[in-house]
């Protein structure tokens, strides 16, 4: 059974055809593919920029998405589903600098993942496009917060939701990655 992967998220048949314990699986499954339309290019392009554009970027969408669907039972609707997910992108980029594999587990296919179309990125000016770019350069902690920061456009509470970090070190990691930029940049600091 495909999914329709247009703005509303459509089921090919309604869930009343389908057998009870298959209802509740599609209606989870057409809910997480509905709350992540909106920010999955987001997602991807800070996957890809935390991780300095590498291969294996693809791969931790790929499994940030995976663990999205197989745990989006236990998403808290009164949270921010954004959040939730860039928190699960975040650890899994943690586990990839830190050397653990999750290669073992198991591994489940959800067949539309390779559907989601990821589009392009927001057009930018050549001045921020220059900066991002810079950015790219910062350490991989620094690049992280950066980029939730500046491109995904988290507040300082919500970076510290995802990365487990305290404020302080939130702020003050910011303040480098800025100052860092600059200096890339040849700005007065």
């Amino acid at each position: 059974m495909a999914l329709s992967l247009d703005k509303n998220v459509r089921l090919s048949r309604p869930l009343s055809a389908v057998e009870p314990e298959k209802a509740v699986e599609l209606g989870n499954k057409e809910l997480f593919l509905h709350l992540l339309m909106p920010i999955k290019k987001y997602l991807y392009n800070f996957i890809q920029k935390s991780l300095n554009f590498s291969h294996e970027a693809d791969d931790i969408f790929q499994e940030t998405l995976l663990k999205g669907f197989l745990y989006f039972h236990s998403f808290k609707r009164d949270k921010n589903f954004k959040t939730w997910i860039f928190t699960i992108a975040h650890n899994l980029m943690k586990d990839y600098f830190t050397g653990i594999s999750n290669s073992s587990s198991a591994s489940v296919l959800l067949e539309d993942v390779d559907e989601i179309a990821l589009g392009t990125e927001p057009s930018l000016t050549e001045d921020v496009q220059e900066i991002y770019n810079m950015a790219g350069e910062l350490k991989p902690r620094h690049r992280e917060v950066f980029f939730l920061y500046y491109y995904n456009e988290f507040k300082i509470t919500e970076i510290v939701e995802i990365t487990g970090l305290t404020k302080v070190n939130v702020k003050f990691i910011l303040h480098q990655a800025r100052k860092s930029v600059k200096k890339m940049l040849e700005v007065p600091a």
